[in-house]
């Protein structure tokens, strides 16, 4: 039980005399500061972001952003790579790019489209906006790890998204431990 109490403990850094994971994403967007760091909660529902599920072919990036730790969410970003190479996400920048599908100049719904791309192994990205609920393709953008050591699952990197709001300057760190 002290083992277990120990890893949790080292795995969080305090602010304010409250306990977080040490996993955070700082962002930028037009001068305000956002950013995402959970505190330390465990359970069944509890939802730890920033978050990165990194396998050979693909890697998951979410962050739901907010004004202060903790705090409300403003923006949730859900970014989604798939590469040709293993692991290469890990050692070259990814560039988000909106495919344009069809013949019609329409736009689809965010659904039919990031299923699209899913099904397609096309990398895509969203921005959730709050309190709205309104989802938002990325139509250009680009994602890069800039160090990592997967044997310990610690992920740090950048991304940059433009979206109707403005550009989103991120850097994350994650430590899936």
């Amino acid at each position: 039980m002290l083992a277990i109490t120990v890893c949790i403990v080292s795995s969080c850094e305090k602010h304010d005399d409250i306990l977080y994971f040490k996993s955070k994403c700082v962002a930028e967007l037009n001068g305000q500061t956002l950013i995402d760091q959970t505190p330390f909660n465990i359970g069944p529902n509890s939802i730890n972001t920033p978050s990165l599920i990194a396998s050979e072919y693909t890697a998951e990036f979410y962050s739901s952003l907010s004004n202060e730790r903790g705090g409300t969410p403003l923006y949730a970003v859900k970014i989604i790579l798939f590469v040709n190479n293993e692991w290469e996400y890990l050692t070259k920048p990814q560039i988000i790019k909106y495919v344009k599908i069809g013949e019609s100049d329409d736009e689809l719904a965010s659904w039919e489209y990031t299923k699209y791309c899913f099904d397609n192994k096309i990398s895509y990205a969203t921005i959730l906006s709050y309190p709205v609920y309104e989802s938002e393709i990325v139509k250009e953008g680009e994602f890069e790890i800039t160090s990592y050591d997967k044997e310990k699952r610690t992920y740090n990197g950048t991304f940059t998204l433009h979206f109707s709001k403005g550009t989103l300057h991120g850097e994350f760190s994650t430590n899936l431990n």
